[in-house]
């Protein structure tokens, strides 16, 4: 018998990660499983991998010079450039980095 790789606590972890506006692709190449898997599990634990509406959240607007160093940088570390850009934001405002990074 194959041992379970989305297990109650894998699944849990998956809003967080649609949050992240990660893709279903995404999602199921971090969990090890196939994007199909993902989604039959996901329906059957009630657990949608759709992306929330954009009410409430501030639009962010760069620069194309900016979108594709972000691009460029995912790609050579293996993400999404929306899920580097978020990292960075979380990491910048979690340590109050603003300054360092705006070089004030």
């Amino acid at each position: 018998m194959k041992k379970r790789i989305l297990t109650k606590e894998v699944l849990a972890t998956i809003p967080e990660m649609v949050e992240q506006r990660l893709n279903k692709s995404e999602i199921a190449e971090r969990l090890g499983c196939t994007p199909g898997t993902l989604q039959t599990q996901c329906c059957r634990a009630g657990i949608s991998l759709r992306k929330s509406s954009k009410r409430g959240r501030t639009p962010l607007i760069l620069s194309p010079a900016a979108i594709e160093g972000l691009r460029l940088q995912a790609h050579a570390m293996g993400c999404s450039e929306v899920k580097l850009a978020t990292d960075l934001l979380e990491v910048i405002a979690k340590d109050r980095l603003y300054e360092a990074v705006l070089d004030n």
